[in-house]
C-alpha cells in the first residue's frame, strides 16, 4: 500500500490536487443542481410538483459527476499544482529530490482513485439510477403518450408497456397473447409489472377473452411472456445499459441508426477512464511548463476554455458518427489523439 500512498511529500501533493477536486466537484455540483432545479420549476404541475422537481434535480447529480469527471479532475490538478507552484512548495518538492515525473504520478493518485469508483458505478448502479429518476419524471409529468411507450414480441404474445421506472418494475402494461394460427387469443390489461427473482408478476391486471368475449380481473398474475435481459437492451436507451448490455445489444440489434448509438456510447464508456487520465497529464504540463507569468486564475482560464472547446469538438464528432458520417470508434479516439498530441507538445514546451 505504501508504494501507492507515498512518501510525505507525494502525499501533500496528491493531498492538495484532491482538495482542488473536491472544490471544483462541489461547485460544479451545486451549479448542476441549480440549473436543472430552475429548468424543472418551469414545467411544476399538479401531477409534477415542487418535492419532485427538487428530488430528480438532486439525483441527476450522480449522473452529471461522471459525465464531468474528466473536466473536474482536470481544474482540481491545476488547483492543487497551482497553489503548490504559487506557495513554492513546487520549488521544495524539486529540491528534496522529486522529479516533475514523480509529482505528476502523486497528482493522478486522487484523480485515479476517482476514476476507478466512477467507472465501477457505471457498471453497477448509475444507468439503473438514472432510468428510474428519468422514467418518473416523464410519468409524474404525463409527458409518456401512448405513442411513446414500447412494444416486443415473443412467440406467444405481442406486448407494449407505457414505462419501466427501474429493472424490477414495468409500467401500464397490454399484453395481446396469440394461438397457435397467430390469431389473439386474449388480451391482458395491467398496472403495473414487478420482478422477483426472476420472475414478473402482472398487478391488477383485467384479462379479456376474445373467443367467448368474457371478462375476468386477477390481483396478482404470473407474466408467462415477460421481456427478457435481451429485450430490456433493445429497448432501454444506451445511457441506461453497462459496457456488457452494450456489447450484447449491439450484436442483436438490426437498426443501423440505433446501433451506431450503442457503438458510440460503448465506444465512450470503454475509453473515458483513459481521455480522463489524459486530460490529467495535460492539466499538469500547464504547471510544470515555463509559464512563470502566469497567476492561478489564469491557468484556471486556460483548463476552462480547453475543457469547454474539447466538449463542443467531442459532441461534433459524435453527432457524426450517429448520422453514420463517421465511424464511432473514430468520434471518441480523434479527440484523444488531439489531446495527446497537445499534451506532448506542452510538455517539450521547455520544462521549468
Amino acid at each position: 500500500m505504501n508504494w501507492f500512498v507515498g512518501d510525505l511529500i507525494e502525499r501533500n501533493i496528491s493531498k492538495k490536487v484532491f482538495f482542488g477536486i473536491c472544490i471544483v466537484g462541489t461547485a460544479i455540483i451545486i451549479l448542476d443542481f441549480l440549473f436543472s432545479f430552475i429548468s424543472e420549476i418551469s414545467d411544476i404541475s399538479i401531477s409534477y410538483n415542487f418535492n419532485d422537481a427538487f428530488f430528480y434535480s438532486l439525483l441527476l447529480i450522480p449522473g452529471s459527476l461522471y459525465e464531468y469527471l474528466s473536466y473536474i479532475c482536470l481544474l482540481g490538478v491545476l488547483i492543487g499544482l497551482g497553489s503548490l507552484k504559487e506557495e513554492g512548495e513546487m520549488i521544495g518538492t524539486r529540491i528534496l529530490g522529486k522529479s516533475n515525473f514523480r509529482i505528476l504520478i502523486a497528482s493522478l493518485k486522487p484523480s485515479l482513485v476517482l476514476i476507478i469508483l466512477g467507472f465501477f458505478l457505471q457498471e453497477t448502479t448509475l444507468p439503473s439510477l438514472l432510468q428510474s429518476n428519468e422514467e418518473n419524471r416523464l410519468i409524474k409529468q404525463n409527458q409518456i403518450s401512448s405513442d411513446d411507450g414500447h412494444w416486443f414480441t415473443s412467440d406467444s404474445a405481442i406486448t407494449y408497456f407505457k414505462s419501466s421506472p427501474n429493472r424490477q418494475t414495468i409500467k401500464k402494461i397490454k399484453i395481446y397473447e396469440l394461438d397457435e394460427e397467430w390469431g389473439i387469443r386474449r388480451i391482458i390489461y395491467s398496472d403495473s409489472a414487478t420482478k422477483e427473482r426472476d420472475i414478473w408478476n402482472l398487478i391488477n391486471s383485467e384479462i379479456i377473452n376474445i373467443r367467448d368475449g368474457s371478462k375476468t380481473s386477477e390481483k396478482t398474475l404470473i407474466w408467462e411472456s415477460a421481456p427478457s435481459q435481451k429485450d430490456m437492451r433493445k429497448i432501454l436507451s444506451p445511457k441506461y445499459l453497462s459496457i456488457r448490455e452494450l456489447k450484447g445489444a449491439i450484436d442483436e440489434e438490426v437498426s443501423e441508426y440505433r446501433k451506431n448509438n450503442l457503438t458510440l456510447e460503448l465506444w465512450r464508456k470503454i475509453f473515458h477512464p483513459i481521455s480522463s487520465l489524459l486530460l490529467i497529464i495535460l492539466a499538469s504540463s500547464f504547471v510544470f511548463t515555463q509559464v512563470r507569468d502566469q497567476n492561478l486564475g489564469q491557468r484556471l482560464l486556460i483548463g476552462l476554455v480547453f475543457a469547454f472547446s474539447l466538449n463542443i469538438v467531442q459532441s461534433l464528432f459524435e453527432s457524426m458518427a450517429v448520422v453514420s458520417f463517421l465511424l464511432p470508434l473514430a468520434a471518441v479516439i480523434l479527440p484523444m489523439i488531439f489531446v495527446l498530441a497537445v499534451t506532448i507538445i506542452v510538455w517539450k514546451w521547455k520544462p521549468s
